[in-house]
């Protein structure tokens, strides 16, 4: 851990794990102002994509908080295979 380089730690349940991934994850922390904002920002993304499993997330912020922002958001695999008709 190098708090001049790491910006956050993110620990989620499977819930959100399954929807999103985690460049996703970073994507929509980076794009928060605050560890509270980011938490429920990845929580309301996931019930966003249909997750049918309890979402928790928290958010650890590190000493390069805000350091790196990003607001690209990738193609999540996982979301896409769920909400396919063949996921039953």
């Amino acid at each position: 851990l190098h708090h001049a380089d790491d910006s956050f730690l993110v620990l989620t349940t499977d819930g959100i794990n399954f929807m999103v991934n985690s460049q996703e994850i970073c994507d929509f922390v980076n794009q928060c102002h605050d560890p509270n904002e980011a938490a429920h920002a990845v929580t309301e993304q996931a019930i966003q994509y249909g997750t049918e499993d309890n979402s928790t997330a928290v958010v650890v912020p590190f000493g390069a908080w805000g350091k790196y922002k990003n607001s690209e958001i990738n193609f999540s695999f996982s979301r896409s295979f769920a909400s396919s008709g063949r996921w039953a």
